[in-house]
């Protein structure tokens, strides 16, 4: 007779377990790890950082519920209703833009009273499924594009790109990436791809250097600030580069790594999660190295990896074109975020504000990002349906 446990496991738990064991220990440690640097929040209220982790924890739960549930379901049918998500989420981030809650000098969240909600997330998902089911009928016949797919594909990939762009580049920029990988496996003639990918990037040089929307002063600065911090010689005019806010910022993340990689400080030992502004969330992975050392800076990066290899098989033993692509753009939009996240914290790459998937404090982006894996686990199911039949 099978245990409580098993029983459970086999109903609820389904899909590649692999993926299931990495999600779960990435969580896990990401709960731990913001135990340690939201303490920095006691100053910020009497049930502070009580109440933030009370939120994180019930956030957490309902993400795996929805994993969950997600994983269980068809996701050819949950696709379906794609395009229509994405359109409303076109609204709510023009909503947002106008109307919603501005936080860093951007206005990307609608605050829903218990959370705030960020519709570039929806975006970011919706848009990678409404690509893969066009690419999906016509994977195996590249005759079957032309311009007007071509139009359509650029409509979505550029209104996308272009709305989240107003408020929150670093996402828009990390879109058009997955949206490039998607076009490549679905075998878009290069022809199109080329046209698109050169308009995007056109517009997108345009709305930096006009000014449009309320990050373009910002991408200027922080994009001519990493090519002077790479490449200046002058050491009086890096100290003085290194004042500025943003290049502090920086700073701190390299010294809590220097102090920390190979001498750990240990769990909640961590000293510049009190000076980090986004020590929980954009330079989490600093932290990460200053409290657990340069085993778990090392290991982090190879569960993403280990996340992407598995994802990668979903793609090779999923029987259905739809399930493969769409598992293609979830995987390499989770996986390339990661290392956005990683390479930014030890100034390897200009700061982009990009959250750690899995690890860094979160809500609507934990959310859709647990939504994103409950796909990729109902896509791996097609292995188990074809052993069936």
């Amino acid at each position: 007779m099978e245990s409580k446990i098993t029983k459970y496991v086999k109903e609820y738990l389904v899909g590649d377990y692999q993926i299931w064991f990495i999600v779960l220990l990435l969580n896990i440690f990401g709960l731990l790890i913001q135990f340690s640097t939201k303490s920095r929040m006691t100053m910020s209220g009497p049930f502070e950082p009580l109440t933030s982790i009370v939120k994180t924890i019930g956030i957490l739960i309902a993400s795996f519920y929805l994993m969950s549930w997600i994983s269980r379901q068809n996701y050819i049918k949950i696709t379906r209703f794609s395009n229509i998500f994405l359109f409303l989420s076109w609204g709510l981030i023009l909503f947002a833009y106008f109307f919603g809650e501005s936080k860093g000098g951007a206005s990307r969240w609608i605050n829903l009273g218990f959370v705030s909600f960020m519709p570039s997330d929806m975006a970011k998902l919706c848009l990678t499924a409404s690509l893969a089911k066009i690419f999906s009928t016509r994977q195996a016949d590249q005759s079957q594009y032309n311009i007007a797919t071509a139009i359509v594909i650029l409509i979505l990939i550029g209104v996308t790109c272009f709305l989240i762009m107003l408020s929150n580049f670093s996402t828009s920029i990390l879109i058009f990436m997955t949206s490039i990988v998607l076009m490549f496996f679905g075998r878009v003639p290069i022809k199109y791809i080329s046209s698109i990918v050169g308009i995007v990037a056109f517009l997108a040089v345009m709305v930096v250097s006009l000014g449009i929307g309320q990050r373009a002063a910002t991408v200027r600065s922080r994009i001519a600030t990493f090519i002077t911090r790479v490449s200046e010689q002058d050491k009086s005019k890096l100290k003085e580069m290194n004042k500025s806010d943003e290049n502090y910022q920086i700073n701190l993340s390299k010294y809590a790594i220097s102090t920390g990689a190979l001498i750990p400080k240990g769990p909640g030992n961590s000293q510049y999660r009190y000076l980090l502004s986004q020590a929980e969330s954009d330079f989490i992975y600093a932290i990460i190295l200053e409290e657990y050392g340069l085993f778990m800076g090392i290991l982090i990066p190879l569960f993403f990896l280990w996340f992407m290899w598995r994802g990668s098989s979903v793609i090779r033993y999923s029987g259905k074109p739809l399930g493969g692509l769409l598992s293609a753009g979830l995987t390499f939009s989770i996986v390339i975020q990661a290392f956005i996240n990683m390479l930014v914290a030890v100034g390897a790459g200009p700061v982009t504000g990009q959250p750690l998937p899995m690890i860094s404090a979160g809500g609507t982006s934990l959310v859709f990002t647990a939504i994103s894996i409950g796909l990729i686990l109902s896509i791996s199911r097609d292995k188990e349906m074809e052993t069936k039949i």
